[in-house]
């Protein structure tokens, strides 16, 4: 992972050059149930009356233009640490946000309760299962506004995600759901609750308009896929990945990238992401993503430019 030092010393020799320019008188110029990935984006869309941020790049299958992590990371401003650096907390840094004056919004986001039946102090809910529809395929962007809105959520909120089986994808899932969303300051607790105030019941809050920012270049879909735009990750098991994937694709197991109840530290996933090209963008499948989600937060967690795609609607193009 990119450190912050390094970004600081890269700002400085960027400052240099530029001293350096002024000084010589130089005159510089200035990514069985369907995804419907293309059809949920249009719908999406067009539903919503916020609009999606542009910036300059290459066009992708879905219309959007697609950037680079750096790019995403510049585009942020002073919150472009946010995907790399602050995508999670530690409950002692936690216990730190709820002794200060602007306490954060504590989310469980497990379809089961958890064990114990015990939540933090003051959480609310949001399954992740809600954020779909019956036949697994993601809710369109005015509905899962609403989803959000209705749990009480604004895109102002400083977002703590938690739940009680990471390996199953409900805190990755619902982060990426969030950050497709454009929301800026959302993290997911990476160990156990301890010494946190627990409580036997949830915390509800008045429902919000929840405005979204989207970010497609988070999304893949069959048209992008099939173009070979992207290095394909199927992060079903070995089992399932021989008897049949996409073409191409490489099989890393999302099971591969966890140690415990997190993602392994970067030496690992180095290791385990070598046979990826860095300079191309990646798109990781599961039957409906969920579980996806884990390796394509472990990929942004190595500064890869990724995205979530399905087997599901691979094989409904199939047919």
């Amino acid at each position: 992972m990119r450190s912050k030092l390094a970004m600081v010393e890269s700002l400085l020799i960027v400052m240099i050059a530029l001293a350096s320019g002024a000084e010589a008188g130089c005159s510089c110029g200035g990514g069985a149930d369907a995804w419907s990935g293309q059809a949920w984006l249009e719908d999406s869309m067009s539903e919503s009356s916020n609009e999606a941020s542009t910036s300059s790049g290459t066009v992708n299958g879905n219309g959007a233009e697609e950037r680079s992590s750096a790019e995403v990371a510049t585009e942020a401003g002073s919150d472009g640490d946010d995907d790399l650096f602050s995508s999670s907390i530690s409950a002692q840094e936690l216990r730190e946000k709820l002794d200060g004056d602007s306490e954060p919004v504590i989310v469980y986001v497990s379809n089961t309760s958890p064990k114990g039946s015990k939540y933090i102090e003051g959480s609310i809910q949001l399954p992740s299962k809600s954020l779909i529809q019956s036949d697994g395929s993601l809710k369109p962007l005015a509905d899962l506004a609403n989803v959000i809105g209705n749990a009480g959520i604004t895109e102002e909120d400083d977002l703590v995600i938690y739940g009680d089986c990471f390996s199953c994808g409900d805190e990755t899932f619902v982060f990426w759901i969030m950050k497709y969303l454009g929301h800026q300051n959302v993290q997911i607790l990476q160990e156990p609750a301890t010494g946190l105030p627990m409580t036997g019941s949830m915390t509800t809050r008045p429902a919000a308009n929840y405005s979204a920012n989207p970010r497609p270049e988070l999304l893949a879909d069959y048209e992008t896929i099939s173009d070979g735009v992207f290095m394909v990750v199927d992060a079903r098991s070995p089992d399932q990945f021989a008897a049949g994937h996409i073409e191409g694709a490489i099989n890393i197991d999302y099971n591969r990238v966890i140690e415990g109840d997190w993602i392994k530290d970067d030496s690992a996933l180095a290791e385990i992401f070598v046979d990826l090209n860095g300079d191309l963008p990646v798109a990781v499948y599961t039957k409906n993503g969920g579980q996806a989600s884990i390796v394509w937060y472990a990929l942004m967690l190595q500064e890869y430019d990724a995205r979530l795609y399905t087997w599901n609607d691979w094989l409904s193009h199939q047919n």
